[in-house]
């Protein structure tokens, strides 16, 4: 549920024609990533910009802010889920920010969250943080570093991440359905 530090939330949608920042569930067949898109066929992306008390700073520089997302996935036969955020609009292997795996999933569901609490340095242009998390009945990720340490990060409207999701063995009929993908200040 989004609070009034939100800068942006996207939802998972059952039905078609909700709009951009509405995301529909993938299936997922085989080990390949599979990067999210909103309804309109674009990456399904949160950004950071200044709100509030942002705006009067001027810069998102120095403040914390925290991106999540909610999960759940089907699989249809056996196999693990994994969710991983990026900074950024596409999958690149060193602007993964986190990453969570679900416990072996055998024709069953499971739903998780995954968090990166995060602070960019304006000057020296990187995130840094953590990730937290629990995904169905695996070990939770107890504040655990960030996958990539000192992301680059250009400017301020560069603080925007995308989701991913991938199948942990080529199994069909495996559903990915996201529940929110939202930043937030804290």
């Amino acid at each position: 549920m989004p609070n009034a530090n939100t800068f942006d939330r996207l939802v998972g949608a059952a039905s078609p024609a909700q709009g951009a920042k509405a995301v529909p569930a993938v299936t997922l067949v085989t080990t390949t990533e599979k990067l999210l898109l909103d309804q309109t066929g674009a990456t399904a992306t949160c950004s950071v910009q200044p709100l509030g008390s942002f705006a009067t700073a001027g810069s998102q520089d120095t403040f914390k802010f925290v991106v999540r997302a909610t999960f759940k996935t089907t699989t249809g036969g056996t196999a693990t889920s994994i969710v991983s955020i990026y900074k950024g609009t596409t999958i690149v292997s060193g602007n993964k920010v986190c990453s969570i795996t679900s416990q072996s999933l055998v024709t069953t569901s499971a739903s998780g969250f995954l968090e990166a609490h995060l602070i960019w340095d304006g000057t020296a242009l990187v995130l840094s943080g953590y990730q937290t998390g629990a995904y169905g009945t695996a070990t939770p990720l107890a504040n655990t570093a960030l996958t990539n340490t000192a992301i680059a990060v250009a400017n301020q409207q560069a603080l925007q991440f995308c989701i991913t999701a991938t199948n942990g063995s080529s199994v069909t009929g495996t559903t990915f359905t996201l529940g929110e993908f939202c930043a937030e200040t804290v």
